[in-house]
């Protein structure tokens, strides 16, 4: 019997489509959820895992090293998270150190990363949306090294 060519891609892409939604990730349930989901992309070196998480125009700021000219070096996300995962380190971590809600819908929590080598002291400001919650703003600093 031979094979029919249309009804096997008709079947290849059905079953390709049905496991589209499956795969993808869930949205974050809490601000708790979604920094777990950020340590995992910069575990998984993931960038869609960030992308998914930090608004495209949300702002990205460092603070300077002590003795250094500029202070604060502000970036929109989108051009700062692929460099973030283009070096994956599956032994990053983060924790919670406090977090302040403001509305049901906007959070700000303090958050130590231990990534690459360093550890950060982040301040991070998330809020609710369809698609769960996503991070706006990020301000960091490296504490010191591990």
């Amino acid at each position: 019997m031979p094979i029919d060519p249309v009804r096997l891609a008709l079947s290849f892409i059905a079953a390709l489509l049905a496991a589209g939604p499956a795969a993808a990730a869930p949205a974050p349930s809490s601000p708790e959820a979604a920094l777990e989901a950020y340590v995992d992309g910069l575990r998984t070196g993931r960038v869609e895992r960030l992308q998914a998480l930090f608004l495209p125009d949300g702002q990205f700021c460092t603070l300077a090293k002590d003795g250094a000219a500029a202070p604060v070096d502000c970036k929109r996300f989108a051009e700062v998270l692929g460099g973030w995962t283009a070096r994956p380190d599956p032994a990053a971590t983060g924790r919670v150190l406090d977090r302040r809600d403001a509305t049901p819908s906007m959070s700000a929590v303090t958050y130590e990363l231990h990534f690459g080598g360093d550890r950060y002291v982040d301040q991070l400001l998330l809020y609710r949306t369809d698609a769960g919650w996503r991070v706006v703003a990020k301000t960091t600093a490296v504490a010191a090294a591990r």
